[in-house]
């Protein structure tokens, strides 16, 4: 195959048929060794809509098409003589609705299995030795199977890239908030991440938070969602010490940027008095991708700049999930 991320999508197809879990899937894993192209995605969506167009069908109480066996040749209920289809008994229908729900759970879990594959066929990391816990991927099936709309199934579809990625990255208590996010909790949730920087949200720029929507009143719904904490916390501060020993250098990561500080003295921290996102609210900013508010994190690196450090906003890219390599550096 020979994509970047050609390790870690040959592991999604391995979990996946390890633990049962995507039926439609099953099919294609062996062909995708020798061919990964349009084609054969077109062909995977075919059979997807195919099932999707059955189980509807099933839903409606109506006859397959010709390509399945027709009701005919094994259902009683049709007249052998004239063959008008009579109403189904409640056990026939309560087999058609049970079929229908398997399929359209099926086609679930394959679309979101597809939005992980297309995630990881463009990382370049090396899949880690780590499993992904089994309790963890049989709640992730289950949540999955559960989504019909295609922008949750890519959220879904993130979550198991990323915890394929570094098994652990997302709780059980994740996947349960997840499953409960209404769409407008989801838009406040996108709304605050812009402004999240390092998992903390720099509470020095009340005014530019304000200009933005970030009022009080929304940092306590977000507070009571269970995303951030510590908002009627006045005081609260972070530290952050040196990632170097020779010299003073640290970034603080906002989505697509990033701030470098610098200093020659190694000795010296960083304070900023922030509002802390919980584990929840870490977890889940990390699988969206958001814009990020410039004019709040050049104005995070004048913080910085009045502390003594030499601050750049730059782009980066991420070689481990600990470690990133910036580049195109601007100096603040």
């Amino acid at each position: 195959m020979e994509f970047p991320g050609e390790k870690l999508v040959i592991k999604l197809w391995e979990t996946a048929a390890e633990k049962g879990i995507g039926g439609l899937f099953k099919p294609w894993q062996m062909r995708r060794e020798g061919r990964v192209s349009i084609e054969l995605k077109r062909e995977e969506l075919l059979v997807i809509a195919q099932a999707e167009r059955d189980a509807e069908l099933l839903r409606r109480g109506e006859q397959l098409p010709s390509s399945v066996i027709p009701r005919i040749a094994q259902d009683p209920a049709v007249s052998r003589e004239s063959g008008r289809i009579l109403p189904l008994s409640l056990e026939q229908r309560a087999n058609e609705e049970l079929i229908s729900e398997t399929i359209r759970r099926e086609v679930n879990i394959t679309r979101a299995l597809l939005h992980a594959e297309d995630i990881l066929s463009d990382e370049p990391q090396l899949p880690p030795d780590e499993k992904v816990n089994d309790d963890w991927l049989f709640r992730w099936r289950d949540s999955a199977a559960q989504v019909s709309g295609e922008e949750l199934q890519n959220l879904w579809g993130r979550v198991l890239a990323g915890e394929l990625k570094a098994p652990g990255s997302y709780s059980l208590r994740t996947l349960e908030f997840l499953k409960n996010l209404s769409q407008q909790e989801a838009e406040a949730i996108a709304k605050l991440s812009q402004f999240v920087i390092g998992g903390l949200i720099y509470r020095g720029q009340d005014k530019t938070l304000d200009k933005y929507g970030i009022s009080v009143s929304f940092l306590l719904d977000m507070q009571q969602l269970g995303v951030i904490s510590g908002v009627e916390a006045i005081g609260m501060t972070h530290t952050w010490k040196s990632i170097e020993t020779s010299r003073f250098i640290q970034s603080f990561i906002s989505n697509s940027l990033a701030l470098i500080a610098t200093a020659d003295d190694p000795e010296k921290s960083i304070s900023m008095p922030t509002y802390m996102l919980t584990a929840i609210g870490r977890q889940v900013s990390s699988l969206g991708t958001f814009d990020t508010n410039v004019e709040y994190l050049e104005a995070v690196g004048e913080y910085l700049k009045s502390q003594g450090f030499v601050v750049k906003l730059a782009k980066y890219v991420r070689d481990t999930p600990t470690t990133i390599r910036y580049f195109d550096g601007r100096e603040l």
